[in-house]
């Protein structure tokens, strides 16, 4: 599959129950943003993120997390999930970098916490025939251990013994018991946030996310063919139940013919109008990706910018290698970021040639508080960074 590459070019991818009836325990891990719960924030204060590349990428990630603030939210004692990109069984950019998770691992370790689970549910379980025997597929693992995942894992247990295991989604319930929950806790949680409006059912979250103290969330700076780009918000389509997928994926209301070579058209569309249809397709399915994020906030994104999709993605596309990680706290902010890393060494013209700001991913996950809304909140701080005001001019 080397890199994701796959010879395309340029020129041719439970509990259930309501946040309004969440007992107290329940609510306090179900951290909702500020204007997300009907508070306003004034006078905002601006966001830190940091950008940075070093020698190696495990140097770079340690100098972007400590730009952004660090993780001294993290407590001795604590319990962590590091949540990676573990989409499907191809290497980064596809999935994390092993390297970025090594990184990762050794950061969250150095704040001494008791338990760090590394988890993901890969797309695999969303084909299972028999939806029952999505949850005992060990596809996730297996994942894990084809994309060097478990490599790292292991590398962090021997090197500094880490207290960090992996685990795919499926396989959650001897970590409940750890976690001090009872071992029969069901998988998921059935949430109904206020500002969900294109979830009026509501939807299911993975129960794991909910039993440790804090979530950092490591995805990869890449676009998408459907969602244009994915990145810290969309990552936790990862920790959604197979039901809640197949909703949100029956949004899409544009073609997935991205890599058809018999239908190269929606390559080329050009001009406003193209642009404002294409809006138009993706909004549904993209207001359905933030919304899921009013369920849970990481206290951390850790961007991977290892190598890019520039174009395609998720898993083919055209590649870049930006060697350089990204680190905020703010979901909005980091992914801003992200699409401006994209920009600055060219891709899609739906990215490409639209602010940042107007990308309608963004827009939505602004409109429900998710993170800040431009710019002006952002205080960017930067390491290594010989093409930052590259960056920076495509951050508008």
């Amino acid at each position: 599959m080397g890199h994701g590459q796959h010879g395309f070019s340029r020129r041719q991818f439970l509990r259930t129950g309501s946040v309004a009836t969440l007992g107290a325990g329940v609510a306090s891990r179900l951290v909702l943003p500020r204007m997300a719960r009907g508070e306003t924030d004034g006078a905002a204060e601006k966001v830190d993120v940091g950008i940075a590349r070093g020698s190696n990428m495990e140097e770079a990630v340690r100098k972007a997390v400590e730009l952004s603030g660090g993780m001294d939210f993290i407590k001795e004692g604590q319990s962590v999930l590091i949540k990676p990109n573990c989409t499907g069984a191809a290497h980064n950019p596809t999935t994390t970098s092993p390297e970025v998770l090594y990184a990762v691992i050794k950061l969250v370790a150095e704040r001494g916490p008791r338990k760090i689970i590394v988890a993901d549910r890969c797309f695999s379980p969303l084909f299972v025939q028999d939806p029952e025997k999505a949850l005992t597929n060990p596809t996730t693992l297996y994942v894990m251990k084809r994309v060097g995942h478990l490599d790292a894992v292991e590398q962090a247990k021997s090197e500094f013994n880490a207290p960090v295991v992996a685990c795919g989604l499926e396989d959650a319930a001897q970590q409940f018991e750890e976690l001090g929950l009872p071992r029969d806790t069901p998988h998921w949680r059935k949430i109904k946030p206020r500002l969900a409006k294109h979830w009026p059912n509501g939807y299911e979250l993975a129960e794991l996310l909910f039993a440790v103290d804090h979530v950092v969330n490591v995805p990869v700076i890449k676009t998408h063919f459907q969602a244009w780009f994915t990145m810290s918000m969309k990552a936790f389509v990862g920790m959604s139940h197979h039901r809640t997928r197949r909703e949100f994926h029956g949004a899409f209301h544009g073609s997935n013919d991205l890599f058809n070579q018999k239908a190269p058209g929606r390559r080329r569309r050009r001009g406003r109008a193209a642009h404002e249809e294409e809006v138009k397709e993706v909004r549904p399915f993209v207001n359905r990706i933030s919304e899921l994020n009013l369920g849970i906030r990481p206290a951390l994104n850790i961007l991977d910018g290892t190598r890019s999709f520039v174009f395609g993605g998720p898993s083919q596309g055209d590649t870049v290698d930006p060697k350089l990680c990204v680190a905020s706290r703010d979901r909005v902010a980091a992914d801003a970021t992200g699409v401006a890393v994209l920009k600055r060494y060219g891709t899609e013209r739906r990215l490409q040639r639209y602010s940042v700001w107007e990308n309608p991913f963004i827009r939505h996950a602004i409109d429900i508080g998710i993170g800040i809304d431009g710019r002006d909140k952002m205080n960017v701080r930067h390491a290594g960074m010989d093409d930052i005001d590259q960056v920076l001019e495509n951050l508008v």
